[in-house]
C-alpha cells in the first residue's frame, strides 16, 4: 500500500467527528490512580474533606487521570486500535493541552475526536494530530482539549 493510500484510509477513518460513549467517573478509579502515581491529594481522594473544604463541593478527578483516559475513550470511539493497515501506534506527545474545568467524581465524561493533520515521517511512518475534547455531561465548558500526536507504523512492502 502506498503512503498516499494510507493517508486516504486515515482520512476515511476520521471522516466524521468521532464520539465515545459516556464513561462514569468513580471514586475507586481515582483512588487507584492516586495510589499508582503516589499522589493522594485530598481534593481527589478524601470525599468528606472535599465536601467540606473544596470549592468544587466534592472530590474531582486528577488532571493526569483525565489525560490518561484518552487511550480508552479513543479506542471506544473508533472501535479499534488503529486505522486499516497500521501495525501499531505510539504516543508521540501533545502540541497543545489544556485542562479547562474540573471533572467531578460521579459525573460522566466522553471524548470528541477530530483529525487535524497527517504528516509523513519516513518510510512506513505517519504522524497524526487529533483534537480530543473531553466533555463532562451537563457542563457547557469542556474539561480538557488536547492536540494529541500519535505515530503510526506500517509494514513496508516486500519485493
Amino acid at each position: 500500500m502506498s503512503q498516499q493510500d494510507r493517508i486516504e484510509k486515515i482520512r476515511q477513518f476520521y471522516e466524521a467527528e468521532l464520539v465515545s460513549d459516556w464513561h462514569n467517573v468513580e471514586q475507586e478509579q481515582i483512588d487507584r490512580f492516586g495510589k499508582a502515581t503516589g499522589d493522594m491529594d485530598w481534593i481527589h481522594t478524601d470525599p468528606d474533606r472535599a465536601r467540606r473544604e473544596s470549592p468544587f463541593g466534592g472530590t474531582i478527578a486528577f488532571g493526569f487521570w483525565t489525560i490518561s483516559m484518552l487511550t480508552r475513550l479513543s479506542r471506544q470511539a473508533t472501535g479499534r486500535d488503529y486505522p486499516d493497515g497500521a501495525e501499531l501506534g505510539i504516543n508521540y506527545g501533545f502540541d497543545r493541552l489544556r485542562l479547562m474545568a474540573p471533572v467531578p467524581i460521579g459525573s460522566r465524561i466522553r471524548c470528541r475526536i477530530r483529525l487535524l493533520d497527517i504528516a509523513e515521517r519516513g518510510a512506513g511512518r505517519l504522524l497524526l494530530t487529533t483534537e480530543n475534547t473531553i466533555e463532562v455531561e451537563g457542563s457547557e465548558k469542556p474539561a480538557m482539549v488536547a492536540h494529541w500526536l500519535v505515530m503510526l507504523f506500517y509494514p513496508e512492502a516486500k519485493s
